[in-house]
């Protein structure tokens, strides 16, 4: 015959058995969880850091990098046959030909001194027909204004759309 204990000791046990896994998990895991967090364990004390004070001699980090400049909103409207994008200092017309999408970018500079711009577009008809072309313009006076055209895409890409969208797909300031 196996004797066994009484419950009220069996129970016993199995809580100490319990609590040593219990206080094991803690241990393990609480080097894990950011300080602050709740351990997700019910009567594990959490540990108690002091935060940490800036000295007084320390300097504030700055950072060499200016902040970037967030991305310009793209806006649109249509003139006639031409639908035109601006996107920040850049304007872009596009007016459908017999031979591909007639395409003039124009760029404003805001700044101080004279900058060329690399601007990369593509035009399409949302669908299969896509044609991209770089623009490149150099030489652009300080708070001036400066244009270039070319027919972008053409009939073996498929019947021209006649209210093309544009893309500005890179944009560059040197």
């Amino acid at each position: 015959m196996r004797l066994t204990p009484p419950m009220h000791l069996r129970l016993r046990r199995s809580v100490r058995v319990r609590g040593c896994v219990v206080l094991a998990l803690a241990l393990l895991t609480g080097a894990c969880g950011a300080g602050g967090e709740d351990s997700g364990i019910p009567g594990v004390p959490h540990p108690v850091t002091e935060p940490v004070q800036p000295s007084a001699t320390s300097a504030p980090a700055t950072s060499a990098a200016p902040p970037e400049e967030p991305e310009p909103t793209p806006s649109f409207s249509q003139n006639g046959k031409t639908r035109v994008l601006y996107y920040g200092d850049v304007k872009v017309d596009a007016t459908p030909v017999d031979d591909g999408v007639l395409t003039t970018v124009t760029v404003h500079n805001d700044t101080d001194k004279a900058v060329n711009y690399s601007v990369e577009i593509s035009v399409g008809n949302d669908v299969d027909w896509v044609a991209s072309s770089t623009f490149r313009i150099s030489g652009v006076p300080a708070h001036g204004v400066k244009s270039q055209a070319d027919t972008v895409g053409g009939t073996h890409l498929g019947p021209v759309p006649q209210q093309p969208k544009i893309f500005v797909d890179r944009l560059e300031t040197y």
